[in-house]
């Protein structure tokens, strides 16, 4: 897709000779010297200076749970939520699968990924910066919810991700068109603003043509090694160059915007061999119908529905199926041919991806012709060496993955500082399977120790969101162990003492936090928090009053303390809520105005069409 046309600001901050910059946006605004300092900073740093800086903004920025967290927030903003829970459902489970069984090897730059169905009505799907993956509506309907096809396509986004394509491609973007707005965020403060621009879609399906072909090849391999078809993508690509060339046969429910992807026949082809290369040479597909082994015609696939011909995407299916056989099985005996009922020749097993091919071999009553040229093909892999070729190129992809998974243990501190505080705040909106895949990744880094105690507590924490409080006292015991002068492990096993229903241990971890360091803000909020629901409100107060002294605009406490602690703050939240209730009435009311207008403009036909029945009667009695 095009980028949308977004009007720059640019704010710039040059520290030690570097520009440092982060990626804080603002749609629609522009500013007088905006050009002025373009201008000079390009003429300092040139354009690949520009764009290294955009580039670093994007990766911090993309490396960030909280950015995760908004990044889906704008996202069903902007697309819209999907309310069909068989789509949820669906994506779901494949997603799930991939990330679970695939084969990959995450950046450490990477989050772990999350993902929604949005109601976009395009055939598409996006991967933005922070790893979030959104599925359009109208991609689902596009495949007709074919799983491997889905498949493909997702582990096509994932690859965008784990490649770390979107940073790049919103870096780009912002170099190329100055579009995207950054500023210096040395504070590191999380803003939303800086989340509008990480949802972008737009810019996130801005992608230039060699990284399509990489996030191909990768989501090829990353679905056929969670076990889907081989031949998903290659199929996914024939649907998509159908509706490219035959828009009136997609839902007319919903968009037909498929075509901003480049070049679907060459991507088409390049999946088609891909998938050739898994079955070790043998399986290939002519004329994107006729499926051939070695060369040798088995059968010609047909259409499969009468609502569109899809003869392609049943070719590349029913060939993915023979390529999962001959990848999978080093030997003809594991095809496991054997007799069937009724004379009939059975094999290999009743698995999904199978289905397209026995249905295809059962319909053109091929399984004699099957089993014959399949055993040709063991024949002469001792003399070709196709085996060997195979799993020489299987070896060489898992040494790189190995090689990626080694740069990750060896990230820097401040890297393995990241994954700590990302798993801290993914126990913050209480996704704590989120928070132990960032704990684990952070305990394989070779510099873990200076954050092995707060790693133990952040653990723990999240152990007991799961409901396991055995193991998340075992891990926050081990924290405070490991070093009783960090403030934050004792707020984490005050947690999990709060979870079990024992606030005065609770309180007795948070005395012993403010006791470490008595500028420790969540320790008097906490504090504060469980007084007041053990109804001693002069100890929340006073604890408030601790609290409210270090965060001076601090809003989220009881209305009746932060009335006598702050009452000009509390003013202000007084009348944001008035504003927010009078712009809630007058939508109400808007809303209503248009019913009844609606209403009376239905009626006022009805009765002028009841007037014009009326007169045609009279006058045919006349």
């Amino acid at each position: 897709m095009k980028i949308r046309g977004i009007r720059h600001r640019l704010t710039a901050v040059l520290t030690a000779g570097l520009l440092t910059v982060s990626a804080a946006v603002f749609p629609g605004r522009t500013s007088a010297d905006g050009g002025d300092v373009l201008t000079a900073l390009v003429g300092l740093f040139g354009a690949a200076g520009m764009y290294s800086g955009y580039l670093s903004a994007m990766l911090d920025a993309g490396n960030n749970a909280l950015y995760q967290e908004q990044t889906l927030y704008y996202d069903r903003k902007e697309n819209g939520i999907s309310k069909n829970p068989f789509d949820k459902e669906l994506v779901d489970s494949i997603m799930t699968r991939l990330v679970t069984r695939g084969e990959y090897a995450m950046d450490i730059r990477s989050l772990p990924f999350r993902w929604q169905v949005n109601a976009g009505r395009e055939f598409n799907a996006a991967c933005f910066p922070t790893d979030h993956v959104t599925v359009n509506e109208g991609l689902i309907r596009g495949v007709n919810r074919n799983v491997d096809e889905l498949a493909a396509v997702l582990g096509h986004e994932m690859t965008h991700g784990l490649k770390l394509h979107a940073a790049y491609t919103y870096a780009r973007a912002a170099a190329q068109s100055f579009g995207i707005n950054f500023i210096s965020m040395a504070t590191g403060a999380v803003r939303p603003d800086v989340a509008g621009v990480l949802a972008d879609y737009s810019v996130a399906k801005n992608v230039i043509l060699p990284v399509e072909y990489e996030a191909d090849e990768g989501g090829f391999y990353l679905a056929s090694s969670a076990g889907f078809n081989p031949g998903g993508g290659a199929a996914a690509m024939a649907r998509m160059w159908y509706l490219a060339e035959h828009p009136a046969d997609f839902d007319r429910s919903y968009g037909a915007d498929a075509y901003d992807h480049p070049d679907t026949d060459k991507r088409e082809a390049r999946l088609a061999q891909l998938m050739t290369d898994y079955s070790a040479g043998h399986v290939t597909v002519r004329d994107r119908k006729e499926i051939l082994i070695d060369g040798e015609p088995l059968l010609t696939a047909t259409y499969s529905t009468t609502l569109y011909d899809d003869t392609p995407e049943q070719a590349y299916l029913i060939a993915g199926g023979l390529a999962r056989a001959f990848h999978d099985f080093d030997t003809l005996e594991e095809w496991n041919f054997r007799p069937g009922e009724n004379g009939r020749i059975e094999y290999l097993s009743e698995a999904r991806e199978y289905e397209p091919l026995k249905a295809a071999v059962m319909t053109n009553h091929a399984a004699q012709r099957l089993r014959d040229l399949v055993t040709a093909a063991y024949a002469k892999e001792p003399v070709s060496g196709a085996r060997k070729t195979l799993r020489a190129a299987e070896a060489k992809r898992q040494a790189e993955r190995e090689a990626r998974q080694a740069k990750a243990r060896d990230a820097s501190d401040s890297l393995v500082e990241r994954l700590y505080h990302n798993a801290d705040w993914y126990n913050d909106v209480y996704r704590p399977e989120m928070a132990l895949i960032e704990v684990e990744r952070a305990l394989s880094c070779d510099r873990h120790a200076p954050k092995l105690a707060g790693l133990y507590a952040v653990r723990g924490r999240a152990q007991a969101l799961q409901g396991d409080f055995a193991a998340a006292m075992a891990d926050c015991d081990k924290a405070v162990e490991l070093d009783g002068k960090d403030p934050f492990v004792y707020l984490n096993r005050a947690e999990v003492y709060r979870a079990q229903g024992q606030p005065e241990a609770a309180l007795a971890d948070i005395r012993r936090a403010t006791e470490a360091k008595d500028d420790t803000l969540a320790a008097w909020k906490m504090a504060g928090d469980i007084e007041d629901e053990l109804g001693d409100k002069t100890a929340a107060l006073e604890d408030y009053r601790r609290y409210v002294k270090l965060a001076p605009e601090a809003t989220d406490i009881g209305d009746e303390y932060l009335k006598e602690l702050s009452p000009k703050v509390w003013e202000k939240v007084e009348k944001a809520r008035q504003e927010a209730e009078e712009e809630t009435i007058k939508a109400v009311k808007k809303k209503m105005a248009e019913k009844e207008k609606e209403k009376s403009s239905a009626d006022t036909g009805k009765t002028a069409e009841k007037d014009k029945d009326e007169s045609a009667g009279a006058e045919e009695i006349t």
